[in-house]
């Protein structure tokens, strides 16, 4: 060994040798081999399969909860309808059984209402109003003071003191500037066509009618229903008993309401054009001896008319119903058309109808039912609405057992406007889509020929500049009353002084007024404006509120006025002739001398005395006179 190599080794030997020692322990295996991989797979698809096993049967146990509670919700739904169908035919039955005692109670209480109404309704007028009746003094008709010394002149009835409240009166106001031949046939018309003859009848003072008879259980809005009905010719009030006391701030008083009218045998005094005059009321029939008084009910419904609404809706609908009314001017009832006829048979369907006739607006009653069909002349709708009855609607026990009996007293009791008021009421929808815009057309068609009518008996005058009749006569007319309140009669009188023509973009009206200078009539062109307002000046009549005056004339027939336009002369009669003749001066005497001087310069100068020429002039003078605007294309040259 070399010296180099010993000292080597011995270095090493002699250096502390550091050693880390690892001991190698049996431990955890491998953490992947074949073996275990595949231990693992098994194991993850055997908890897969665990887990679907579980979810399977959560799911099975839900769907089997959710079927179970879901067979409980529809035996509980199921047992709630049987317990709905049970309690509504317990209810059916209950009301089957209500109306079963309701109609044994009836039965036993028609007898007794029956006894009642007829111990009231067989009083004489002059027994029921024995107590209510008020003493007038010195031809007034204020009622006579307690301790009072005057002369009796006659007696005021207070409603309001009739002891059964049923009594009412219908007022027939007809119109005071009438003739006295017109007022008496309108108001005999009245009796004969729109009253039944079981009414009490008295004259008026003015000529007019008081009907008395049954209020018949009729809701009238209020104890005086001014002016329910209003035509040109005709007003209707209607007085009766509904509120006995008055009322003040909602509350009822202990003070009586006035109801009163002027009683048969009554005279009072009036002063008109400055004449004093006295005036009665005159019984037409057997008045203080009637009985058995007709129903309001059945005579309102014959005109088609109903007020037994509250006050309130009577005013908001008093415009809306005016079409429905079935009044004319001359005091009849219209007829009903075959197509109205069959609009009110094909709306009697899907009603229940009962035997007892309780008011319409309550229930619809066999009663009315035959009453509104029988007033139906025509056969063949008359008798499809009788085999409607029992075919599209219910009929009660009752109604069914008094069918015949019903059919009988309908015949007697003929009103084919009673069908309009049962569809108002119990076919409201039916009513508003089909019967009402009939009705509105029937209205129009009417209000049309009544305008068409009117027109045609209207004079159609020209301007004529001779006739000395202007405006200042129009306003004398209005002023002493002599319209007649008749805007016809206006509109016929400014024809004769006004005319209208298309101008540029407007109108121009001609009139024929009073020239001062001229001392005579003449032709003068106005703007609207300023003809507006001289006839607005001319105050006719007033209605309610509004004055009436000629601009409405005017209006109303404007038509009447208007000229497609104008010529110088024509013989159409559509365009106004400004020519109205030559002008001339009327003498108070003719000074024929003066006309022998012209016709002598005619012969002896212009025809140089030859007869044939002179004729000829003469003829050709006249042809000009009389042929005003046409040409002669013929010349006379002298030489």
């Amino acid at each position: 060994m070399t010296s180099e190599e010993s000292i080597s080794v011995e270095t090493i030997s002699n250096e502390s040798i550091n050693v880390k020692h690892i001991t190698l322990e049996k431990g955890s295996k491998r953490q992947y081999n074949r073996k275990t991989k595949s231990e693992d797979k098994a194991k993850e698809l055997l908890d897969k399969l665990l887990e679907e096993q579980e979810l399977a049967r959560i799911k099975r146990e839900q769907d089997e909860f959710d079927a179970q509670k879901k067979e409980i919700e529809e035996q509980e739904f199921t047992r709630h309808i049987i317990e709905d169908i049970a309690q509504k035919k317990l209810k059916e039955q209950e009301k089957q059984e209500q109306q079963i005692q309701f109609d044994q109670l009836l039965e036993k209480l028609i007898p007794i209402a029956a006894y009642m109404k007829e111990e009231t309704v067989s009083k004489t007028i002059m027994e029921r109003v024995k107590n209510a009746m008020i003493n007038t003094v010195n031809y007034t008709k204020i009622g006579q003071k307690e301790g009072e010394k005057k002369q009796l002149t006659g007696k005021l009835i207070d409603l309001t003191l009739v002891e059964d409240g049923d009594l009412c009166v219908i007022d027939f106001d007809i119109n005071k500037k009438l003739s006295i031949e017109e007022t008496d046939k309108i108001r005999q018309n009245i009796i004969d066509n729109m009253l039944p003859a079981n009414v009490g009848l008295v004259k008026t003072a003015h000529g007019g009618l008081h009907a008395y008879c049954n209020r018949d259980e009729y809701t009238l809005p209020s104890n005086r229903c001014v002016k329910c009905v209003v035509l040109d010719n005709i007003e209707i009030d209607i007085f009766g008993q509904i509120f006995k006391y008055k009322e003040h701030g909602g509350m009822e008083q202990k003070e009586l309401v006035w109801n009163r009218v002027v009683g048969p045998n009554s005279s009072f005094r009036e002063t008109k054009n400055n004449k004093r005059e006295t005036l009665k009321y005159e019984t037409i029939n057997d008045w203080a001896n009637m009985t058995h008084l007709a129903s309001l009910r059945e005579i309102l419904d014959s005109w088609n008319v109903d007020i037994e609404i509250s006050f309130k809706d009577y005013v908001d609908k008093v415009n809306m119903r005016e079409f429905g009314w079935k009044i004319t001017e001359e005091g009849t009832i219209d007829k009903m058309n075959d197509e109205i006829a069959q609009a009110r048979v094909n709306g009697l369907k899907n009603l229940e109808i009962h035997n007892y006739p309780q008011p319409i607006y309550m229930e619809v009653s066999l009663l009315s039912i035959f009453s509104g069909l029988y007033g139906i002349t025509n056969e063949q709708i008359r008798a499809e609405g009788m085999k409607n009855i029992r075919q599209y609607n219910k009929l009660t026990p009752n109604a069914e057992k008094n069918y015949g009996q019903a059919a009988f007293n309908g015949e007697r009791k003929q009103n084919p406007w009673i069908l309009t008021k049962i569809l108002r009421y119990h076919n409201k929808d039916y009513y508003e889509q089909t019967i009402k815009p009939l009705l509105k057309q029937n209205y129009e068609v009417k209000k049309q020929q009544k305008i068409s009518d009117t027109v045609q008996q209207i004079e159609n005058h020209e301007i004529d500049l001779k006739d000395p009749f202007t405006l200042i006569d129009v306003s004398c007319k209005a002023l002493n009353g002599k319209c007649e309140n008749k805007l016809e009669l206006v509109a016929q009188d400014l024809l004769r002084i006004i005319k209208v023509i298309p101008y540029q973009n407007g109108w121009c009206f001609i009139i024929k007024e009073y020239d001062c200078i001229a001392g005579k009539n003449t032709i003068k062109y106005k703007n609207k404006t300023a003809l507006h307002d001289q006839l607005r000046s001319i105050r006719l009549w007033q209605d309610g509120k509004k004055h009436i005056t000629a601009i409405d004339a005017l209006e109303q027939y404007y038509s009447l006025f208007e000229k497609i336009g104008m010529k110088f002369t024509s013989n159409n009669e559509g365009i106004f002739s400004i020519f109205q003749g030559f002008k001339y001066m009327q003498l108070d005497e003719v000074d024929q001398t003066k006309i022998d001087k012209f016709l002598g310069l005619v012969k002896d100068t212009i025809s140089a005395s030859d007869e044939r020429v002179y004729e000829y002039i003469l003829n050709w003078f006249s042809f000009i006179v009389q042929n005003v605007g046409k040409k002669t294309e013929i010349a006379i040259i002298l030489k």
